[in-house]
């Protein structure tokens, strides 16, 4: 075999194994595992327990661990000592595994607070609620106490059987037919609050009906950054996102990364709504320049976050996330 066809075969091989990173690349985006963890207590007093540490157990804020039933809330870290970290909890815990959940609430019925019944219809304000990619309506309900507090109504978007989930057209249709519906029943105010994805869909939903204010937490602003950002915290080279990027939005490619259709929406798209955009210097996903982008609009502002994974920046300082909340809901 000559020089020239091992040259040319070596290049095949190489942009075979450069789509097979993209398409994995882009399939992790658009149909993320969800991410699961479980914290070990080595040592525990009604107040404080000593766990193994672990990128989980050594972030800052306010979690859970769940074991048989029992659940108990974990707050500060207190210490960091080699391998092991001490944190504050709510409650007793028992030496062993635990399982470790950001989300904390399994479903609305453990969120804090009541819906508003005094009131006509929806009331002055309803919050339109919608998930990211791969948790599911539970990763929202961190966000509904804040505005159940300010007497406002909430209901959450369910996006999981669309075939691409939050970027999936159909999840705009929901989130539109849900502002439409709240109008209907007398809302005088209505937000979207979106989380990763799902913000990204609400940004195309404030394009396309009148909404009073858009928050968007960790909010895809743009598919083609995620993809560099997953890529460059992963350790791969940049071109492997690009390629991911073109699978993603790409017909026939896309379906490379499982998608029998592309992302067709795969930048935030820019409207006259009032805008807050809740992030973390922390997170691959959201990139600091589109952050500062979005925020150069009249009547966007954000407040970032030092230390969250995506999505996480409630867990890192509740009492700081729900103030950034309520200050943008009083300019509503």
């Amino acid at each position: 075999m000559t020089g020239g066809r091992i040259a040319a075969l070596g290049t095949a091989a190489g942009a075979v194994g450069t789509l097979g990173l993209g398409a994995f690349v882009a399939r992790r985006l658009l149909f993320p595992t969800p991410y699961s963890a479980t914290a070990t207590v080595r040592s525990a007093t009604p107040t404080e327990a000593e766990f193994v540490a672990t990128r989980d157990t050594r972030l800052p804020g306010t979690y859970r661990i769940t074991h048989d039933g029992q659940d108990v809330r974990v707050r500060d870290v207190l210490d960091i000592d080699g391998d092991t970290v001490r944190r504050r909890t709510d409650g007793p815990a028992a030496v062993g595994e635990w399982g470790w959940d950001a989300l904390l609430y399994d479903d609305l019925t453990d969120v804090p607070g009541d819906e508003p019944t005094d009131v006509p219809g929806d009331g002055p304000t309803h919050v339109v609620h919608v998930h990211g990619q791969s948790l599911g309506p539970r990763q929202v309900l961190r966000g509904i106490p804040v505005w159940r507090a300010l007497g406002a109504t909430s209901e959450v978007v369910d996006t999981t059987d669309l075939p691409l989930r939050s970027l999936d057209p159909g999840a705009v249709d929901l989130i539109v037919t849900a502002v439409r519906a709240a109008r209907g029943r007398g809302a005088t105010r209505v937000v979207l609050q979106g989380w990763s994805a799902g913000a990204l869909a609400c940004s195309v939903a404030a394009s396309r009906v009148e909404v009073d204010g858009l928050v968007g937490i960790s909010p895809l602003l743009s598919v083609s950054s995620a993809l560099r950002g997953a890529v460059s915290g992963a350790h791969l080279p940049a071109f492997v996102g690009t390629v991911a990027a073109r699978i993603a939005t790409t017909g026939v490619l896309s379906r490379l990364a499982g998608a029998a259709a592309p992302v067709q929406t795969t930048a935030w798209q820019a409207s006259a709504t009032p805008t807050l955009l809740v992030h973390s210097a922390a997170d691959a996903l959201v990139a600091e320049a589109d952050v500062a982008a979005q925020t150069a609009r009249p009547g966007t502002r954000a407040v970032a976050f030092r230390t969250a994974p995506h999505t996480l920046e409630w867990n890192e300082d509740p009492e700081r996330w729900e103030r950034a909340v309520r200050d943008f809901a009083a300019t509503l």
